[in-house]
């Protein structure tokens, strides 16, 4: 694998903090802060800034928190409409009794929109076009089929970048919790309820259904936006009732082509790692599919990478890409066979075999580091697609 570390970025992994920050929620500001060092009272600063200019600002206490104690704080951040090219961060601060800054975090924000800049003449039709059981929707070179159950298809100047997806994903082999295993997770109907366009983007909400109607249902919202830049922007809105909470994953599932098997990411590594891991180090590499999942046994889940900005799937000549950009940090799994063949494997006691597709999975939230509570989680992703000839 190859990889690049500098100094300032290795000083911040490796320091010793007596707090860490992280954001749950870059719709509201939600943020949970973790206590390695017990401290009374503690005051918290926030403040969005938008292109640089504070946009806005708040402030929170912190009293008598025990050193490993974890703590929720809504911050009721709210993130304007923004031009192209705009960009917001949160920025949270922790401060002792000294005024000393004892953490700070910055993270991107999402904007709920983006008002897109004037269409130059000459470029490829970006936009929508929708009937009561399809849509096409278009951005530059990239174009896309919608129906009533998401995606159908992606391809670049007609070459297909995805085999499926993406699917709305809860299941991690050899993870499920006992109280859930009556779920089927594994099995779950996803029911397609509304199919809608305002012209701009096109919305598909379903339903997952588990095996015990008398439970509550998970929402489940995907919108596609085209970009100007020749993107499209993937947002999925996850509605989790009381009965869901614990699932093992929140997120999606891609399936690409088998030759897309050569990966690069901007994230933590380069080994397995998860949310608050403080052995991974954030940098950029390079990998096969076949490389990302480590040895188990028995096999169970496993291959995610964490706090990644950037992800690309690509053949082994190059000449096709999928460029994957996270509205914020995500975590993935990109691995050559599925969750079912896992399971396969530890039933027969062997390595999990390979199948015609890589199986990309983009995760909101996973359940075992971060547990997955009734509420609502959102996702963004701009997908762009590359062809070298």
């Amino acid at each position: 694998m190859e990889y690049s570390l500098t100094a300032a970025i290795a000083e911040k992994r490796y320091s010793e903090q007596d707090f860490i920050i992280r954001l749950l929620d870059d719709a509201t500001g939600r943020i949970e802060v973790e206590c390695r060092k017990a401290h009374r009272d503690v005051s918290g600063k926030w403040q969005l800034e938008v292109d640089g200019v504070r946009h806005s600002f708040g402030r929170f206490l912190i009293r008598d928190m025990a050193s490993g104690e974890c703590r929720e704080f809504l911050l009721s951040v709210e993130v304007p409409d923004m031009p192209w090219g705009s960009a917001a961060r949160l920025i949270v601060s922790l401060t002792g009794g000294n005024d000393a800054v004892i953490a700070r975090e910055s993270f991107p924000m999402t904007p709920p929109a983006r008002s897109l800049p004037e269409k130059a003449a000459g470029e490829f039709f970006t936009g929508v076009r929708f009937d009561v059981s399809q849509a096409i929707i278009s951005s530059g070179k990239l174009s896309a089929v919608i129906d009533a159950g998401g995606m159908r298809e992606l391809r670049i100047n007609g070459e297909k970048l995805l085999a499926g997806g993406p699917r709305l994903a809860l299941f991690r082999a050899g993870m499920v919790p006992e109280k859930l295993r009556t779920l089927k997770l594994d099995r779950l109907k996803v029911a397609p309820d509304r199919f809608v366009s305002d012209g701009k983007s096109v919305e598909c909400h379903a339903l997952a259904l588990p095996s015990l109607m008398e439970i509550d249902e998970l929402e489940f919202t995907q919108r596609f936006t085209p970009q100007e830049d020749g993107a499209i922007r993937y947002d999925a809105e996850f509605v989790v009732p009381e009965s869901f909470a614990g699932v093992p994953r929140l997120g999606v599932l891609f399936r690409l082509p088998g030759m897309m098997s050569e990966v690069d990411y901007l994230g933590n590594g380069p080994h397995e790692n998860y949310p608050g891991d403080r052995s991974a180090v954030f940098s950029r590499y390079s990998a096969n599919v076949n490389q990302l999942y480590p040895a188990y046994s028995p096999a169970v889940s496993g291959g995610s990478r964490s706090g990644t900005l950037r992800l690309s799937l690509s053949d082994r000549d190059g000449i096709r890409t999928l460029q994957i950009t996270g509205g914020r940090e995500f975590t993935f799994s990109a691995l050559p066979f599925s969750e079912f063949a896992i399971e396969d494997a530890a039933a027969a006691g062997k390595e999990p075999v390979c199948e015609s597709d890589i199986f990309l999975h983009i995760d909101c939230r996973i359940g075992e580091k971060c547990p997955v509570k009734a509420g609502v989680y959102r996702m963004t992703l701009f997908l762009k697609g590359f062809l070298a000839r």
